[in-house]
């Protein structure tokens, strides 16, 4: 199989300790479709806000089917509205942080709760909308990443504007996860504080196209 782009700039940037195989957003947003449960991510995950870039905190990121979001979704801790370069009107929703037994729920409890009060209190697409990336390990977000062979000639129909769209998911990401660190910071929390170790969380996308019509990511996306 022909590697993935997107697959390979999240490598890139994989961390050297307690990290897992970058891929994961790459894989989820062409399988997003349909993806209806909070599961635990063997690899990184970059829809969360202390993302598994920043502690190895293993979480999943997916794509609505366009038309619903998934039960575990409904309550998020956070939500962000906001608006992609291509016009499309999209939400970003977070869950909060789980871990099984033997793990600091009063931690967890506590990193919750101020990123859920941040979130409600914040302009959160103003402050991300600000610092954006335009560049991930070292390639331009903003301009179709392409595989060994590939050219833009070459990808099937809507291939080119799925990836940028992936692109620019990835950087709003990005974004929230830096503010949300920074959240915590000054609340005095660690972001590489051993207790999120085991942690999971997830999150969730769900875009309109200029005409208001649900945007299905599907195959390819």
């Amino acid at each position: 199989m022909t590697p993935d782009p997107l697959d390979d700039l999240l490598d890139r940037s994989a961390p050297a300790t307690r990290g897992a195989d970058a891929r994961q957003l790459s894989g989820m947003i062409r399988r997003a479709a349909g993806e209806t449960k909070m599961r635990r991510a063997p690899r990184i995950a970059i829809g969360i806000g202390i993302s598994t870039l920043l502690v190895g905190v293993a979480g999943v990121a997916v794509a609505t089917d366009g038309f619903t979001w998934a039960p575990w979704i409904q309550r998020p801790v956070g939500a962000v509205q906001f608006t992609m370069s291509n016009g499309f009107s999209c939400e970003l929703r977070y869950t909060p942080f789980t871990a099984g037994p033997g793990s600091d729920q009063d931690f967890l409890r506590e990193v919750n709760g101020v990123l859920e009060e941040w979130y409600r209190s914040a302009d959160v697409a103003g402050e991300a909308v600000d610092i954006l990336p335009t560049s991930f390990a070292g390639e331009d977000l903003r301009t179709v990443q392409l595989g060994p062979g590939e050219t833009l000639e070459s990808l099937p129909p809507g291939e080119a504007e799925h990836r940028l769209i992936g692109q620019e998911w990835l950087a709003w990401d990005l974004a929230i996860s830096t503010l949300e660190g920074q959240q915590l910071t000054q609340h005095g929390i660690d972001q590489a504080d051993a207790r999120f170790v085991g942690a999971e969380r997830a999150s969730q996308i769900q875009c309109n196209d200029l005409d208001g019509k649900p945007y299905t990511f599907g195959a390819g996306s």
